[in-house]
């Protein structure tokens, strides 16, 4: 089995995520993500190659992206993110920083 290219992290609240594609728009709830992609949890069937402009919510700060669907997924799907701008890039850096910190000081469930 492949390594992943960097940890997944999961949300410390609640997220959802807009998906906005030729047709549609929807939302759904943040599962995981890495610099490199997310998965959603939906029931909402989806093509893999499908590309959706996508936004999260984080804090103050709106992070947008471009994503293709990579894989369905029990209970939902996950993208690769294709392209953002550079202040979207940092705010999913230091997104993705919090929430790697935060996974390690937490207490042992």
């Amino acid at each position: 089995m492949a390594e992943r290219r960097a940890v997944r992290v999961r949300p410390d609240v609640p997220t959802e995520v807009a998906f906005v594609g030729t047709d549609e728009r929807f939302g759904a709830p943040l599962v995981a993500f890495s610099p490199f992609g997310l998965s959603v949890q939906t029931s909402r069937a989806v093509n893999k190659g499908t590309i959706y402009r996508l936004g999260i919510r984080v804090g103050a700060d709106y992070f947008r992206a471009a994503a293709a669907v990579r894989a369905r997924i029990p209970g939902g799907f996950a993208v690769e993110f294709l392209s953002m701008t550079p202040p979207d890039r940092e705010t999913l850096r230091r997104l993705y920083l919090r929430l790697q910190l935060a996974a390690r000081n937490a207490p042992p469930s």
